[in-house]
């Protein structure tokens, strides 16, 4: 493939995989009255059917996005559509709540490696105004990307079962590996330092912490005991992240910044 016609095709690609994990959110919500009738969840079943994938996708993100930088963008990446594509896949046939609240957290193991790589191949694609003018694509699509999700399933679902939203993910995570593979080239952090495998730990536990005391707070109360332990144990993962990271040579990130 010429690098003229590889370099037009990079911003498709991206905004596919990224359409892949944004319209999952939204394509959800839209066929959760038929997936409660029909497999009978519970309303903490469906809250959580929906939240897992947020909870794991925000807390495994910075770690993800870090790992895709030291050991190779597009390999995250193509590993995390693998992911998600067959695991959604299992979803076509899922019947009970608990298996959907399984699959949506091993979904959102693939959202976290998905998002932040398509960010960085852009970043290490393009340069100057080129590069302002794709990150502005990406931004669009992942707006659009609900869109596409709201619709799509608005779609099977006049026609199939609620378990068809799963159909949805599986195509655009297809696509997007297929067009990864084929359009894609490899880039990594050529610095020798390790990667921080410690601030990784600091980050998802704050952060996933912090993200499931706000989804509980609602249901059990902003003074329940889980609330307020899950937020503890979030704001002093953050902390002891900063002060960690403000020791190391090579920090995950530098909280200078």
């Amino acid at each position: 493939m010429q690098p003229a016609t590889r370099k037009k095709l990079i911003i498709p690609v991206v905004g596919i995989s990224l359409m892949t994990v944004v319209s999952a959110v939204a394509g959800l919500n839209m066929a959760l009255p038929s997936l409660a009738r029909a497999t009978g969840a519970t309303q903490t079943q469906l809250t959580w059917i929906v939240d897992a994938y947020t909870v794991v996708f925000a807390a495994l993100l910075f770690l993800a996005g870090a790992i895709g930088d030291k050991y190779g963008r597009k390999t995250i990446l193509n590993v995390g559509l693998v992911i998600y594509g067959v695991v959604a896949s299992f979803g076509l046939f899922a019947t009970d709540p608990q298996h959907l609240i399984i699959i949506r957290i091993l979904m959102g193991i693939g959202a976290a490696a998905i998002m932040p790589s398509t960010l960085s191949v852009i970043t290490t694609s393009f340069d100057g105004a080129e590069r302002g003018k794709a990150i502005g694509i990406w931004v669009g699509i992942a707006g659009g990307g609900a869109i596409v999700g709201l619709f799509g399933t608005a779609l099977l679902l006049e026609w199939y079962s609620w378990s068809s939203f799963f159909a949805l993910n599986v195509v655009l995570a297809s696509i997007g590996l297929i067009g990864s593979l084929a359009v894609l080239q490899n880039s990594r952090d050529e610095s020798t330092s390790g990667l921080d495998w410690l601030g990784g730990v600091f980050t998802t536990i704050g952060v996933g912490a912090i993200v499931y005391g706000f989804i509980e707070a609602p249901e059990n109360g902003w003074s329940s005991p889980v609330t307020v332990s899950a937020l503890a144990i979030g704001s002093l993962a953050i902390v002891a992240f900063v002060l960690w990271e403000l020791r190391q040579e090579h920090p995950l990130l530098d909280p200078r910044l």
